[in-house]
C-alpha cells in the first residue's frame, strides 16, 4: 500500500473514534508475544475479507471521546522482520501463515506503527502446535471490536 494511501486509511480509521471489524487499536507493542499472534490471527481472519490494520500508538479508552493518538512509544518496538521472523518459529497448519508489513505513518504529528494483515484465500489461519495460551486446531477471528 503506497504510503499516502495508508496515511488516509489509517487517519479515516481514527476519525471514527473506535474499532471495528478489520482495525485495532494498542496504546503500544504488545510485551506478551502469544497477545500479538493472536490478535494477528484474529485479524488475518477477520470477516470483512479483506487487509486489517493493528494500529499501534492509539488507545481505545471506550470512553465518550473513544481514543486518543498519543504516538508509538520505543518500547518492544518491532520491525516488519521481526514480525516475519517471529511467525516463521510458529506452527501453522499447512506450513501457511498470514503475510504482514509493517509500516509508519504519522497522524496530527505523532508517529504511530502499523500492521497490515493482508487478505488472502488462505483462511482460516490456525495453529497445528500451540503457542503459549493460543491453542492448535481453534479458529480465532474478529467480529465488530472483539477478538
Amino acid at each position: 500500500m503506497e504510503e499516502k494511501s495508508l496515511h488516509c486509511e489509517i487517519s479515516k480509521l481514527i476519525s471514527l473514534r473506535a474499532e471495528g471489524d478489520y482495525w485495532d487499536f494498542k496504546q503500544e507493542w504488545h510485551s506478551n508475544n502469544s497477545d500479538l499472534l493472536h490478535d494477528i490471527i484474529c485479524m488475518a481472519n477477520n470477516l470483512s475479507n479483506r487487509d486489517a490494520y493493528i494500529i499501534i500508538g492509539v488507545t481505545d479508552s471506550k470512553s465518550v471521546n473513544g481514543v486518543k493518538v498519543l504516538g508509538v512509544p520505543d518500547t518492544n518496538r518491532k520491525t516488519q522482520q521481526n514480525l516475519i521472523d517471529f511467525l516463521k518459529e510458529i506452527k501453522f497448519a499447512g506450513d501457511i501463515r498470514p503475510t504482514v508489513y509493517v509500516r509508519k505513518t504519522n497522524h496530527h504529528g505523532k508517529e504511530l506503527d502499523v500492521i497490515i494483515i493482508k487478505n488472502s484465500t488462505n483462511t482460516p489461519y490456525y495453529l497445528s502446535g500451540s503457542y503459549q495460551g493460543v491453542y492448535n486446531g481453534k479458529i480465532y477471528t474478529r467480529v465488530g471490536d472483539t477478538n
